[in-house]
């Protein structure tokens, strides 16, 4: 494979845009399969091939043409195999603070929602529009918000699945790490909140949310420091207030989730992290 085809996994912002990031993934054959939240409702496209999703319940592939909106609750991954070949995909993440009040009102009850249509039309300009924006147009900037809510609206009629939660005990601990998350309780803790064995806690946890309850604690703080660096927050003071043991604990913990650097992320540079 040449230089020029090699996998590139771009996570960026601009410095205009406050509350929204973007993904840029070209020429992957293989990715993360462990399953992962984002942060804010997001946004996917494939620009060429097949991108294999995985999900609790089902899987899906998404193919040039289609839009896959994701509530922030949605756990997935990826399952690439020989048969799949390669694929350029981009994600838009969104915010829920920086919707409109309209928006926000209408979409409220798709946290947990796998959303799909499919309109080559615009997937094509919203394509466009995201190029734009990457290389510093300034109308694709001004342009993309409105875009982007006007295809996360199509949530609530093209809902594929919704990923509820039943258990009240898996219920409760969501409620409490909310709240929580910096302090990183251990399992034990959790399932004296729960009134439930730390056996039985890490069993239905996984079933219920998708995830650990360790990765999904981590999730949550990744997520706050990507707000904390974008109120120019320092590492230094991130890393101790999330709970993490160091700055270098920090880093590799948000790198693994995020791809991506947070010094580099934090100074809104575009980040290359090839596979």
């Amino acid at each position: 494979m040449s230089d020029k085809e090699k996998a590139v996994r771009k996570l960026w912002r601009r410095k205009a845009l406050r509350g929204i990031d973007f993904l840029t993934a070209k020429n992957l054959l293989a990715a993360r399969a462990s399953s992962h939240l984002h942060h804010g409702y997001t946004i996917s496209i494939v620009e060429d091939g097949v991108l294999p999703m995985t999900f609790r319940e089902f899987k899906l592939n998404l193919k040039p043409g289609d839009f896959l909106l994701l509530g922030p609750e949605v756990p997935h991954g990826f399952n690439f195999s020989s048969n799949v070949g390669g694929c350029s995909y981009r994600t838009v993440f969104v915010k829920e603070d920086y919707l409109s009040d309209d928006l926000r009102q209408n979409i409220s009850a798709e946290a947990a929602t796998i959303s799909c249509f499919s309109d080559h039309a615009l997937w094509e300009d919203y394509l466009n529009i995201q190029r734009g924006v990457e290389a510093g147009s300034q109308s694709d900037i001004d342009g993309i918000i409105r875009s982007s809510e006007r295809l996360l609206s199509h949530m609530p009629d093209c809902v594929l699945s919704r990923m509820v939660v039943k258990s009240s005990h898996i219920l409760a601990v969501k409620e409490y790490l909310k709240e929580n998350y910096a302090s990183a309780p251990n399992i034990e803790a959790l399932a004296e909140i729960a009134h439930i064995s730390p056996f039985y806690l890490m069993r239905l946890f996984k079933e219920e949310i998708g995830l650990s309850p360790h990765a999904y604690i981590n999730q949550l703080r990744v997520n706050k420091a990507k707000e904390m660096m974008a109120e120019g927050l320092p590492l230094l003071q991130i890393t101790y207030e999330l709970g993490f043991t160091d700055q270098s604990h920090f880093s590799k913990t948000f790198l693994r989730i995020t791809g991506v650097n947070p010094a580099r992320y934090g100074n809104m540079k575009r980040e290359s992290h090839r596979q």
